[in-house]
């Protein structure tokens, strides 16, 4: 399994008969051979999350599937601006919180489920070729800072909310997560992150959504409280690193 960060939110993961493509915003993407299934992930509309440009790059393709979350809005009108033929539609699926649904192309089968994010849209569990992947899209412990417009009453109701989706998961074991690490949630950046390796069994989670501070990650390993997950998070850096699982 191959793991290629390309920026933001976005990875890929290639596998032996497929590749999977999370909340591609911008980047350099990886080449793979056009012959594998192509599997799509845009958790929400946010634009950090999603680029309309995947349909136009991947949308002809015969063997690609999106799974986008349900706030995404396709219609015929706004895919004919872009230039995209509208028969692209047949090939995605629009999901809510909870929902899950399956598909097979080629020799790669897919079965994707979803969570309820706590921001917009949903985050994926994806599971193919005996691999089961974790990508939280903007589900994660929003816990502002006062000054930055949060309460602790909204705190409180935000941190349930993510629990209780987060709880969802709990024992499972994941070859690899994507889940955020926001650097402008000051000392409370690492609770969504925590909270998830506490509930799971996941050797390689890749924090994101960390707004290009490369130093996140060594900030959020060198606390003594972080000791216990650091050596199941990966250093993640600067779009094109890739690891090999």
């Amino acid at each position: 399994m191959k793991v290629t960060y390309i920026g933001h939110s976005g990875f890929s993961v290639e596998l032996s008969r497929s590749v999977l493509l999370f909340d591609y915003e911008k980047g350099e993407l990886p080449q793979w051979e056009e012959d594998k299934p192509l599997f799509v992930f845009a958790s929400h509309s946010h634009r950090d999350h999603f680029n309309w440009e995947i349909l136009t790059r991947y949308g002809q393709r015969p063997n690609v599937r999106f799974f986008f979350g349900n706030d995404i809005r396709l219609g015929a009108k706004w895919l004919a601006q872009r230039g995209i033929d509208d028969s692209v539609r047949e090939k995605i699926y629009r999901l809510s919180g909870g929902k899950s649904v399956r598909d097979k192309l080629g020799d790669a089968g897919i079965s994707v489920w979803t969570l309820a994010s706590t921001d917009a849209g949903v985050a994926f569990v994806a599971e193919t070729e005996g691999k089961r992947i974790y990508h939280a899209g903007d589900l994660n412990w929003w816990h502002w800072e006062s000054g930055d417009g949060a309460d602790d009453l909204e705190n409180e109701v935000m941190g349930k909310k993510y629990r209780e989706q987060i709880d969802r998961l709990a024992g499972l074991f994941f070859d690899a997560a994507f889940v955020p690490l926001d650097p402008r949630l000051q000392d409370s950046f690492d609770l969504g992150l925590n909270y998830f390796l506490e509930k799971t069994d996941s050797p390689a989670v890749f924090p994101m959504h960390m707004w290009g501070e490369a130093e996140t990650v060594s900030r959020y390993k060198a606390l003594a409280k972080n000791a216990i997950y650091a050596d199941r998070v990966m250093e993640v850096k600067k779009g094109g690193q890739t690891w090999n699982l």
